[in-house]
């Protein structure tokens, strides 16, 4: 006499469960590997990209190329803690997934990203005088920079020169007066460098929505 194969119907909660799984790995995987959008929240980088500016980042160029000299790059922020603080509150599972001891639920947490441009590539020369930035020697003007600040502080606007250590890149914000960038805390890890913005997908400042710039490009 044959036996008939029981199968046991999945319970509801399960299937529910399982599809809530799936749709975070594909997320994850799309905001870690292909595409991620993110608001520019300061001035660092104006006039190029304004506080309010959506940005659309392309997160699978430098997989296959190696930054280039003005290319606007988004990075984890080196200023940033590499893992959650006070770090006996939390446990790593899978990053950027924490368990919070704190609240018993989980926690995401990564650097921020942040956007400057490449002015230094690994081997450059870097020096800043009187504001004016001098790569290997050379006066580098890009047409992209601006100065409101007519007060000189020795840190930012007079040092080096330096050379860009191998690995590494030295990056400074288009609004050179008012950017947190190389000049203060040191030069970029190529590992940190997570992409590169692709285009505005929306823009709202004081004055409203900046239709101009809605589905523009960056350059």
């Amino acid at each position: 006499m044959s036996k008939r194969k029981i199968v046991r119907k999945k319970h509801w909660i399960q299937d529910w469960i399982e599809a809530i799984l799936f749709a975070f790995v594909v997320a994850m995987i799309i905001r870690n590997y292909t595409f991620q959008n993110f608001k520019i929240p300061t001035g660092s980088m104006e006039s190029t990209l304004l506080v309010g500016d959506y940005l659309v980042a392309n997160k699978l160029k430098y997989y296959f190329t190696e930054p280039a000299r003005e290319d606007i790059v988004t990075f984890r922020y080196p200023a940033d803690p590499e893992e959650p603080e006070p770090r006996e509150l939390y446990t790593r599972l899978i990053p950027p997934i924490y368990w919070n001891h704190q609240t018993n639920f989980f926690t995401y947490y990564e650097r921020k990203n942040v956007v400057k441009r490449v002015m230094g590539m690994p081997g450059d020369t870097i020096q800043m005088i009187n504001k004016d930035l001098y790569v290997n020697n050379e006066l580098h003007v890009g047409g992209y920079e601006q100065h409101l600040d007519n007060r000189t502080h020795p840190q930012r606007d007079n040092f080096g020169p330096i050379v860009v250590p191998e690995g590494k890149y030295f990056v400074l914000g288009d609004n050179r007066d008012f950017s947190a960038d190389s000049r203060h805390w040191g030069f970029l890890e190529r590992e940190d460098i997570t992409g590169t913005p692709l285009f505005i997908f929306f823009s709202f400042g004081q004055e409203g929505i900046r239709w101009d710039r809605v589905f523009t490009f960056i350059k």
